[in-house]
């Protein structure tokens, strides 16, 4: 086989600084780089096809600061008990948050800056998405006739 190879870079666009609807796509316990507890976040964003990462560091020296951000956290996500940390049913609650733009190495990604409480949600534009005749969203999952290549 003869192939010309182009490199060629996938872009995407940025989510704007702003306030933005977002659904969580995943939840997983895990440890900071520093051995604290925390739970990393994955969202996806209404109208955008990247996803939004987020980190809530369980900081046993200032319980404070942790109590504040899942407080803040627990007001924005409807449907997920104040104070539950069953992950399992945190995926697919909607919220919404505040989204700022940070350099890192060079490059500008977009972080959540602070999530928007349940009361302060109604002036957002409903979610842009692809969504079912009953409101879920689309998945695919090829089956063995569907795939366009064997490997």
């Amino acid at each position: 086989m003869a192939w010309t190879y182009q490199r060629q870079e996938q872009q995407f666009e940025a989510i704007p600084e702003g306030p933005h609807r977002i659904r969580i796509k995943s939840a997983e316990k895990t440890t900071s780089q520093n051995g604290k507890d925390m739970i990393a976040l994955q969202f996806d964003v209404s109208g955008y096809p990247s996803t939004l990462y987020h980190y809530i560091v369980f900081l046993e020296d200032r319980p404070e600061i942790t109590n504040r951000n899942l407080t803040q956290f627990f007001d924005s996500f409807g449907g997920i008990s104040e104070g539950s940390f069953d992950l399992s049913t945190w995926t697919g609650k909607t919220g919404a948050c505040y989204v700022k733009h940070e350099d890192y190495n060079g490059k500008t990604s977009a972080k959540v800056k602070y999530f928007i409480s349940k009361e302060k949600q109604d002036s957002l534009p409903p979610w842009k998405g692809e969504t079912t005749n009953n409101g879920g969203f689309l998945s695919f999952e090829p089956g063995d006739d569907e795939i366009p290549f064997n490997f």
